[in-house]
């Protein structure tokens, strides 16, 4: 699991707006907006205008998509006109798209395609938050021209937000080719980052990042998710290393490179937090990595820099993210590349979201009983299953909630490392009257604050008390002596559902 930046995002508006718009809050007009016969569906918009979609038309047939794209829904479809098929036929040494695989070709017409509407009013500089229908990311791009040269990856938008009666079609420049391959596969096709791939090999991680999909039980299946901060050659040349042979007398101390005791492991592993986080997704935060108990500590302002610190040889030290090379994507994760050679280094205490819904293996709307979360990392649970679903308010966050509301269930969640220090913990959730009205908490198997109900209320002057809004408890302040990952275990005393949001963790400085 990971720490939550969605929430995070409602405290610290200013950050998000630079990393989010990379040019400030500033609100825009947008009049142009192209509005097609609300009648035709998706399909027979690109029928009655085969002149331009007539290869994609081909696709869709072939595929047997095509009544598929005129079913009811709010979709949003990234459609590339003939010319733009036609240099992605060439560039493919293709005469015509029947000379793909069906597979191949089921899986181009999802990457094209949201389920939801977007316009382009709503795009933002980064990825886009939901995947296409085959679980990928796109990325929009803001060139200088504003809304009028709007990237999405390597293709531009030529006519936007086409409303048809089922969504939403932005026609493009180029096909959006489907990403394969993990990403080791990907760092190794850059073929700039050898030295860091030989380096993943050395040490073994090579394998676990070549995971795509991890399969818990015949119910349970994930896509593994790895961001990763790398150095490319050039990069390492400028610090001394030129091969791998230098990586390992500087960093290894043992014989064994693959023991994670080992300095070059640490080194290796601590360039991989074990989370999908594009640029837009990151925030100032301290990120868990692969290395045991290190963290990356990422600040943000016009820049984004990982472990900013002064020291007596230096009045700043920081390595910097480059975004011309970041957001390279593969089908497990995304890749960074940086300036500066990223060591282990630990620092200070920051305010932490933890998000307790962010945990590999459990997908939203669906239930998890008491015997399906032991094969869950991260959760468990006893005289209960756990629901993640959308919000009991309907106010668009996710939660998670007990299935049972008799007294008596307990819910434990492993917590990522948090830097050694002094916090004031707050928990937050959706309060409701059907929750439970009295519960305690323990941190690390120790009471953690005292009695609380997870039913809270409120009300205005003249105003009927109001049960049913997110709310939070001080839980009490922790002094942690050590670096370390930790456990919260909820119990209710009462009957009741239990449910849970995220974790604050504000550091005191006295």
């Amino acid at each position: 699991m990971i720490v939550k930046t969605e929430t995070y995002k409602l405290l610290t508006g200013i950050l998000v707006c630079v990393v989010m718009m990379a040019g400030g809050c500033k609100k825009e007009k947008f009049d142009e907006v192209f509005f097609e016969d609300e009648e035709l569906l998706i399909s027979d918009y690109l029928e009655e205008h085969a002149d331009q979609y007539s290869i994609f038309i081909s696709i869709l047939e072939i595929t047997g998509l095509k009544s598929t794209l005129n079913a009811y829904g709010h979709y949003t479809l990234f459609a590339p006109d003939d010319e733009a098929f036609g240099t992605f036929l060439e560039e493919n040494g293709k005469s015509s798209v029947d000379q793909f695989e069906m597979d191949y070709l089921i899986t181009l017409v999802k990457y094209h395609l949201l389920n939801i509407e977007i316009e382009s009013s709503y795009f933002r500089d980064g990825v886009i938050q939901d995947t296409t229908f085959s679980g990928d990311h796109l990325v929009v791009t803001f060139s200088e021209g504003g809304l009028e040269t709007i990237l999405v990856n390597d293709a531009m938008i030529t006519h936007r937000d086409i409303n048809v009666e089922n969504g939403i079609i932005h026609r493009i420049n180029g096909v959006l080719t489907p990403i394969v391959g993990s990403i080791v596969d990907r760092l190794l096709e850059e073929g700039t980052f050898t030295i860091f791939c030989d380096a993943l090999e050395i040490t073994g991680l090579d394998d676990s990042l070549d995971v795509i999909t991890i399969k818990v039980n015949e119910e349970i299946n994930f896509r593994s998710r790895f961001t990763i901060f790398v150095e490319s050659d050039e990069t390492y040349a400028s610090g001394g290393i030129s091969g791998v042979e230098d990586l390992v007398e500087r960093y290894s101390d043992s014989d064994d490179p693959t023991e994670k005791s080992n300095g070059l492991y640490k080194y290796v592993a601590y360039h991989i937090i074990p989370d999908l986080l594009f640029l837009n997704d990151l925030d100032t935060f301290n990120y868990p990595t692969l290395a045991s108990n290190l963290l990356i500590n990422v600040s943000i302002d016009n820049d984004i820099l990982l472990n900013q610190h002064k020291d007596e040889v230096s009045p700043e030290h920081f390595v910097m993210v480059i975004p011309e090379g970041s957001n390279r994507q593969a089908k497990n994760g995304t890749f960074h590349q940086i300036d500066k050679l990223l060591e282990p280094f630990e620092p200070a205490p920051v305010f932490m979201i933890i998000d307790l819904t962010n945990y590999q293996g459990i997908s939203i709307g669906r239930q998890y009983s008491e015997l399906q979360l032991e094969d869950i990392n991260g959760i468990k649970a006893e005289n209960t299953g756990i629901y993640f679903r959308n919000s009991i308010l309907s106010d668009g966050e996710t939660n998670l909630q007990t299935t049972r509301d008799r007294a008596g269930w307990s819910v434990e969640f492993a917590l990522p490392p948090v830097i050694r220090g002094k916090y004031d913990v707050y928990f937050h959730w959706a309060s409701y009257q059907t929750n439970t009205g009295w519960a305690q908490a323990f941190w690390d198997g120790a009471r953690l604050g005292e009695t609380f109900s997870f039913v809270h209320n409120k009300r205005w002057p003249g105003q009927e008390w109001k049960y049913d809004y997110n709310t939070s408890q001080y839980m009490g302040r922790l002094l942690l002596t050590e670096t370390n990952s930790h456990t919260l275990r909820f119990v209710s005393l009462e009957n009741g559902y239990g449910v849970f949001d995220y974790l604050a963790l504000w550091p005191i400085t006295e």
